[in-house]
């Protein structure tokens, strides 16, 4: 784990970094806690998507989300074994939560495309236990 510094001459606006791309605000906000795992703060109103994952399965199997688009993911576990929901390609995961549980991530799709959301426990993605994330 560490701590991350920012050096802001003006403490009420937010740090940016010149891309030169008009400055977007930022939506989701990474944090590390002290076993090193990442999680994201919500920090906006985005497009909300409630996944469900059960045995082997996700509630829709298919999603369309626009390029540049916030999004805030919340996966429920209605299943009775620990899941969770990866995007690799996105560089998204949720934890892996236990069932009745839920978890909520926040990602803004930067490339078009279609991959594939799986759940990463054991043999899940192997069973079947995948979908796919169209983003146009």
């Amino acid at each position: 784990g560490g701590i991350w510094y920012v050096k802001n001459s003006n403490p009420m606006e937010p740090a940016t970094e010149n891309t030169g791309e008009a400055a977007q605000p930022s939506v989701a906000l990474p944090a590390t806690d002290s076993a090193g795992t990442q999680e994201t703060v919500v920090t906006s109103d985005a497009k909300e998507i409630i996944v469900e994952a059960s045995e082997f399965k996700f509630v829709p199997a298919t999603l369309k989300l626009t390029k540049g688009e916030a999004v805030k993911l919340v996966l429920k576990n209605t299943g009775k074994m620990p899941h969770d929901f990866v995007i690799d390609e996105l560089g998204v995961r949720t934890k892996v939560i236990n069932g009745g549980d839920e978890d909520i991530i926040e990602f803004t799709p930067q490339q078009a495309g279609t991959f594939e959301y799986y759940c990463s426990v054991g043999k899940h993605r192997a069973l079947g236990m995948k979908g796919l994330l169209t983003v146009e």
